[in-house]
């Protein structure tokens, strides 16, 4: 799977709930070995260019419900990877989720 169809499949996935980091792994992993580098390299793409693009914003589930972080550019996607390595790359939804942003939206009504 290239990365515009994984960030597609992602935004259509946002447009009914929050998705968690751990669908950009499963999406990543269909096309690169979880153990190789490049895994990870790609990850960090994909996580990067939905934040960058405001197409996804980052954040956790909480008593409100989805509550973005309050960290902007770069750093955001350097705290989903510390993270990520912190989990060992196996989060089980606990490192961080996305929603769409109305960006995000508009994206997947577009493809959809």
């Amino acid at each position: 799977m290239i990365r515009e169809e994984i960030i597609k499949e992602l935004v259509l996935e946002g447009l009914d709930d929050w998705v968690p980091v751990d669908r950009v792994l499963d999406l990543v992993r269909e096309t690169l070995p979880a153990s190789n580098d490049a895994f990870k390299k790609e990850v960090g793409a994909v996580i990067e260019e939905l934040l960058s693009q405001e197409i996804m914003t980052v954040g956790d589930i909480g008593e409100t419900g989805f509550e973005p972080w309050a960290t902007t550019g770069a750093d955001r996607t350097t705290e989903v990877l510390r993270k990520l390595e912190a989990a060992q790359w196996l989060p089980q939804g606990g490192a961080c989720w996305l929603a769409n942003t109305p960006e995000g939206d508009r994206l997947a009504t577009a493809s959809s």
